[in-house]
């Protein structure tokens, strides 16, 4: 059977992207092997100074940007309510003067995907955990390289693609593709199935996925059961070995997230994982060496 394919425009910064995680479980899991995921870069801020109060930039850039960062991190804010995914804009400082584009963190998915392709997902999770959870100014290559290395990839040749023209001319590829289809906001979903394509330019939620796969494939794809096992758990912590409760909860249709650390505890009890607190909520971590 053909697979869908599920391409996301979207930037490493973005919240709504961050927040929409769980459907992508819940989408992984009652579709297991029925949907292929793809990212494409669309770049969300070209040059920051262009969204800052004038007012503001003429008194100094310095202060225009502190505002700007202040408004985004009640953007941000505002944003957790979509799923619940803990947002934490404490000390929030993603641009400065030095930094004054999203870029570098476009530049940085897609040197991670030409240079482990199984792991730019993984990359790019940890990549908004930096951003968002942590308030990292993941801008600075030094704060992208860390994440580099908590991914796993080849530090040398990450920056070999980040500073070539080998990562620029795949994100151009991106922007290209992204204009051709006439998408102008983010996120935007494209669906492929068997020659056909379904354009979403706004965010949605599973159900309308469902609804649209079932449209998209004339009712050939569409959700099937999943088991509460800890054994399914396992395998979904493979591939997300840093995850909420709040995915696992929408991944196997649990009731709560209190439900989901009951269920999980004999997994941290013996050690394969362990719990992450983190301002407004926790995370699960796969711990290494572990099966």
């Amino acid at each position: 059977m053909n697979k869908i394919t599920l391409t996301t425009f979207t930037d490493p910064m973005m919240g709504l992207s961050y927040e929409c995680e769980p459907i992508f479980r819940k989408l992984e899991t009652h579709f297991a092997g029925q949907i292929e995921f793809r990212y494409s870069m669309g770049l969300l801020v070209r040059n920051v100074y262009e969204l800052c109060d004038c007012n503001e930039l003429a008194q100094s850039p310095a202060l225009g940007l502190h505002r700007y960062n202040a408004r985004l991190a009640k953007i941000y804010e505002n944003e957790e309510q979509i799923s619940g995914m803990p947002i934490n804009m404490d000390g929030f400082c993603l641009f400065s003067t030095e930094q004054t584009s999203s870029l570098p963190l476009n530049l940085a998915y897609k040197a991670a995907e030409l240079t482990a392709p199984k792991l730019a997902d993984r990359f790019l999770y940890n990549l908004r955990y930096a951003t968002i959870v942590e308030t990292r100014p993941t801008t600075k290559l030094e704060e992208i390289l860390k994440v580099v290395r908590l991914t796993g990839i080849d530090e040398k040749l990450f920056l070999q693609h980040y500073q070539d023209s080998s990562a620029e001319t795949a994100l151009d590829g991106d922007l290209t593709h992204m204009h051709a289809l006439g998408i102008h906001t983010l996120p935007a979903y494209l669906l492929e199935y068997d020659g056909k394509q379904m354009l979403i330019k706004h965010l949605i939620g599973y159900d309308a996925f469902v609804d649209a796969t079932r449209e998209l494939t004339d009712g050939r794809i569409h959700p099937q059961p999943v088991e509460q096992s800890l054994q399914s758990v396992r395998q979904l912590l493979e591939q997300h070995p840093l995850i909420s409760p709040i995915e696992l909860r929408e991944a196997f249709d649990f009731n709560t997230t209190d439900d989901v650390r009951q269920f999980i505890q004999p997994m941290v009890d013996s050690g394969e994982v362990s719990i992450r607190d983190v301002k407004r909520g926790w995370f699960i971590v796969k711990e290494k060496g572990t099966i």
